[in-house]
């Protein structure tokens, strides 16, 4: 297999996940957003051709990988043993943690192409994630931009640590910054499609109707 998926989990533990969402609507119902969003990315994920990439969930925090899988399990029908590799999240923020994982996929484990998702972006599909592996073919990197400025995909085919490094993480100029070091680097790029990532109440207003009918009829009280 030449291609690797990483997706960055969080266990779904009010308090801990979504935090600026909380802020208007309380940890609970946040914490049921956020496991809204992230099942219905798994269950993307593993809807693809099982020869297109393997998939490694990076996780944290690192106590909660049996808690994990058994949330997992319903949604993507995997087990411990099976073709989902777990690997706790490393480093200090979110560029260590991303730096650390793709150096696991394209230094340690010999993967030509890497790609690397969140869990709060709805609008990603198993499209979106093969025409990012096609665009690495020919690509250094791929990146596909947010709305609010930062990034809902990264993807490479050269390791580049520098991407990493010296980004307003949590901002609207990390997408900005990183296609100025694709520059500086002199590394090919790719751009998808734009997309919204959900952080606020604002950003669940704007969902497609389709996806949120569930999620507004369940919190109908406060959107």
């Amino acid at each position: 297999m030449d291609n690797a998926l990483i997706v960055f989990l969080k266990y779904p533990e009010p308090g801990r996940v979504k935090t600026r969402l909380a802020k208007g609507i309380g940890d609970a119902k946040a914490c049921a957003i956020y496991k809204l969003l992230a099942e219905g990315v798994m269950k993307t994920i593993f809807s693809k051709s099982p020869d297109m990439y393997d998939v490694y969930i990076f996780f944290t925090p690192s106590d909660k990988e049996n808690e994990i899988k058994a949330w997992l399990k319903s949604f993507i029908n995997n087990d411990p043993e099976g073709d989902v590799r777990y690997i706790p999240q490393e480093g200090y923020d979110l560029g260590e943690r991303m730096s650390y994982a793709f150096k696991q996929m394209l230094r340690n484990k010999g993967y030509k192409r890497c790609t690397i998702i969140g869990t709060d972006c709805p609008g990603i599909d198993g499209t979106l994630i093969e025409n990012a592996f096609e665009l690495l073919k020919e690509r250094d990197i791929v990146i596909g931009p947010c709305r609010d400025g930062g990034y809902y995909l990264l993807g490479m085919s050269t390791l580049a640590v520098d991407l990493f490094v010296n980004i307003d993480w949590s901002t609207d100029k990390v997408f900005n910054q990183t296609i100025e070091k694709t520059r500086k680097n002199n590394l090919s790029s790719g751009i998808l499609k734009t997309l919204a990532d959900i952080d606020t109440q604002e950003d669940i207003r704007c969902l497609p109707k389709l996806f949120c009918h569930s999620l507004l009829k369940t919190y109908r009280d406060k959107f």
